[in-house]
């Protein structure tokens, strides 16, 4: 089982705002990228994403299957909404 810690939660609550504004705007069919969850180059948006879909917070596609390594989207899970709304609730 994948063990959460802060940051994790923190880069949840980033990925909700991005699929739940994505979703809005009909952008990327509710997914998103690192960089529209606050990463940047050399940020560990991507490694924390990662850790979140091995926990079942979150979900994972290849944007361009051509391009191999990176290029991926994710969306949170119910799970992943459940998980953001009760730490949000604790505060």
């Amino acid at each position: 089982m994948t063990t959460l810690v802060e940051r994790d939660l923190e880069v949840l609550a980033e990925l909700e705002a991005a699929c739940r504004n994505h979703a809005k705007h009909d952008y990327l069919s509710g997914w998103a990228r690192p960089l529209d969850c606050g990463g940047s180059n050399g940020s560990d948006h991507s490694y924390r994403l990662t850790k979140l879909v091995k926990a079942g917070a979150a979900e994972q596609k290849q944007r361009m299957p051509w391009a191999g390594r990176g290029s991926k989207v994710y969306r949170i899970t119910e799970a992943g909404k459940a998980l953001f709304y009760t730490w949000k609730a604790k505060g």
